[in-house]
């Protein structure tokens, strides 16, 4: 597993250095931005506490994307600092992307026992794919060997989203276990503020049945 964990690691380095080298031309998309959250919630778990600002950028040529995304708190006590790299090809009917996920501390450096940003310790491989109003997301964390599948779908203006984790050999998102750990709806709406400027802005109730943990989450969109 850490020979084949390496090896992806390697593969993505090495796609993402001929795709910035060879397009530099050619890049058909290139952004960045952010959200303001009031915590942050992920797949049915809260990490650190209190609001965190989730800044990202992206870069794409054609069907193939890379990116940056991360989440830091505001507070200087609330935890949960997460950077992650990531590698996205959109197939047409279904899209592939490798994730690298890193938790820095505050000073942005990674301690003992905290894999660094291209150490490859906790990456995840996932697949997403929509058949008619049905999206279906499914990742594979290879290190731990956790499964998770989320499937979301609107109910009128409503979206919602339904997860479930599988534990491998290590617990992960239900203590070694695996069962329904994301029940989510919500929406999203601009606020408008003049004929050329509004402000996206989003709401989601997420409970997780196997925590019993209940999370009320609103968000802004730059």
């Amino acid at each position: 597993m850490k020979k084949f964990k390496n090896k992806l690691l390697v593969l993505i380095i090495t796609i993402t250095t001929v795709f910035i080298s060879f397009n530099t031309n050619t890049m058909s998309a290139q952004d960045f931005g952010g959200d303001i959250v009031s915590s942050y919630v992920w797949r049915g778990a809260q990490f650190g506490s209190g609001a965190h600002i989730q800044p990202w950028m992206t870069l794409g040529s054609g069907n193939l994307e890379a990116g940056v995304w991360g989440s830091f708190p505001t507070t200087a006590n609330g935890g949960g600092n997460e950077l992650d790299m990531y590698l996205s090809y959109d197939f047409g009917d279904f899209a592939l992307t490798v994730t690298n996920y890193t938790f820095p501390t505050d000073n942005g450096t990674y301690g003992e026992g905290n894999p660094g940003l291209f150490d490859g310790d906790w990456m995840e491989v996932s697949g997403s794919a929509d058949f008619g109003p049905v999206g279906l997301t499914v990742g594979y964390f290879t290190n731990a060997e956790a499964l998770y599948v989320e499937a979301t779908f609107p109910i009128g203006a409503v979206g919602i989203g339904v997860g479930y984790g599988s534990d491998g050999k290590d617990p992960f998102y239900v203590g070694g276990d695996s069962g329904l750990v994301n029940l989510s709806f919500g929406g999203s709406k601009d606020i408008k503020f003049t004929e050329e400027f509004s402000l996206p802005v989003f709401g989601s109730f997420i409970y997780n049945p196997d925590s019993k943990a209940a999370f009320l989450v609103f968000g802004m969109s730059f």
